[in-house]
């Protein structure tokens, strides 16, 4: 987020910038007494003679805002509102993917369906554990949206996706379906537990005598299974956290903030060198592969 942000405020320094006007610079006034006396073959000129230097000296960071102010101010109505669409846009996209994150199991697992109104140790409703990989998926959608979305705003012109911000974007998507995949043919024994304990409370013909024990297995069965926040649920599984998952998440975050300065730095999208992309692969591969024989969190 502060990435984006950042993002934000050098849309505007750009897209003010990219205008032809300029305006000279204000300055300060520095007035420096000079003293003169006249030489023996000099005509006489009536006593010391007294001039003064006047020397501007400019000011940096009125300079800039005059500049910026003026050419923000020349901008066609034209430029002037889509420069602000696209600003608009990408705020409500990224509150939109914030909000649903927040409020809703966009980015967490898939199981279990509901964990029967139980709660959590401050007294608020269990949710289900965050997943790295639709994690994954929906930082590259927001990256490359909002590349995308700044050259825009300083050129533009549509055509300013590449080929590499394709492959970011498919790498997010396909490691969140390989990971899909891999817990679809998984059995998890907590899982599985958790929902026989479910179907036994639910069952008429469970004596009432038994109630108080299975409510017990069934609560700390869903605290198992529950979230506990964003880091610990991504990077860790049943043995603490793990290489492969703390590899991915770093590699993700390092080249998707390097993506974003080049953008701003060279008003276009990087080309990424194959190295950069067979590292965020290895990354992806190797958190499927461990993901196999991994044990649930």
């Amino acid at each position: 987020m502060t990435a984006l942000l950042a993002l934000l405020g050098a849309g505007f320094h750009m897209a003010a910038t990219t205008a032809d006007a300029q305006t000279a610079p204000p300055g300060t006034v520095t007035e420096t007494p000079v003293t003169t006396t006249p030489t023996p073959d000099a005509p006489a000129t009536g006593g010391v003679t007294r001039m003064t230097h006047i020397e501007v000296v400019p000011d940096p960071a009125a300079a800039r805002d005059a500049s910026l102010a003026l050419a923000w101010k020349s901008l066609p109505q034209g430029e002037k509102t889509l420069a602000v669409g696209s600003v608009l846009l990408l705020v409500a996209v990224t509150a939109a993917l914030l909000y649903l994150a927040m409020s809703t199991d966009m980015l967490r697992d898939n199981a279990p369906a509901t964990f029967a109104g139980v709660t959590g140790a401050h007294g608020k409703p269990l949710r289900r554990a965050f997943s790295l990989a639709q994690s994954q998926m929906a930082w590259w959608f927001v990256i490359v949206l909002a590349a995308y979305l700044y050259l825009f705003l300083v050129t533009g012109e549509l055509d300013t996706l590449t080929g590499q911000a394709l492959c970011l974007m498919g790498l997010g998507t396909g490691t969140a379906m390989g990971a899909a995949m891999v817990e679809q043919n998984k059995t998890n024994p907590i899982l599985a537990a958790y929902q026989a304990v479910l179907t036994q409370i639910a069952d008429p013909a469970t004596p009432p005598a038994d109630l108080p024990t299975l409510t017990a297995t069934r609560d700390t069965l869903a605290r198992q299974l529950a979230s506990c926040n964003f880091i610990h649920d991504i990077l860790t599984d049943a043995n603490g956290i793990s290489l492969h998952r703390f590899q991915t998440a770093v590699w993700t975050v390092v080249i998707g903030v390097l993506f974003l300065i080049e953008t701003v730095v060279h008003r276009k999208m990087p080309d990424l060198d194959p190295y950069s992309l067979g590292v965020l692969g290895i990354s992806a591969g190797t958190y499927l592969g461990f993901k196999i024989p991994e044990q649930p969190n």
